[in-house]
């Protein structure tokens, strides 16, 4: 046999195998382009949370230290805990004294302990945007290296 008798074979086979290994590697890179998606979502999905919390928080127990009703301090528990659960482990004892001083109702060490933690959560909001600052300014590098 010939090398031209085999070229029609050599091509068809070559076809053959494009025409399925071409749909399999686009399905692969779809699969992990939508998994990082659901990943952005989620972590965004967090942030919000984490920041609502912060927030509530905020609010919540700064009007209850500043004005205290008993509107106030019914909101004050639910805050304060769910801070709880976005708040670095530096933080546990400083909300563990607010949560004590709250219930006992030591208004002058609450004010300095809410100051505190209102640095904190600056801070923490402050590094957030930094990140997310460095990481436009990341791709923004590659898109002009791209560019060049």
């Amino acid at each position: 046999m010939k090398l031209e008798d085999l070229a029609p074979w050599i091509a068809i086979a070559f076809t053959l195998a494009l025409s399925i290994l071409v749909p399999l590697f686009t399905q692969i890179a779809n699969n992990n382009h939508q998994r990082k998606m659901q990943r952005e979502k989620f972590e965004y999905e967090e942030k919000k949370k984490r920041n609502a919390a912060f927030e509530s928080f905020l609010l919540d127990v700064g009007s209850a230290v500043i004005y205290k009703t008993k509107d106030n301090l019914e909101k004050v528990g639910s805050s304060l805990f769910q801070l709880y659960i976005y708040a670095p482990t530096e933080w546990m004892d400083t909300l563990d004294d607010l949560a004590y001083h709250l219930k006992n109702g030591n208004s002058d060490n609450v004010l300095v302990l809410m100051q505190n933690l209102a640095r904190l959560i600056s801070d923490e909001l402050n590094k957030q945007e930094h990140q997310k600052d460095s990481k436009r300014q990341k791709r923004g590098n590659l898109k002009t290296f791209r560019l060049r």
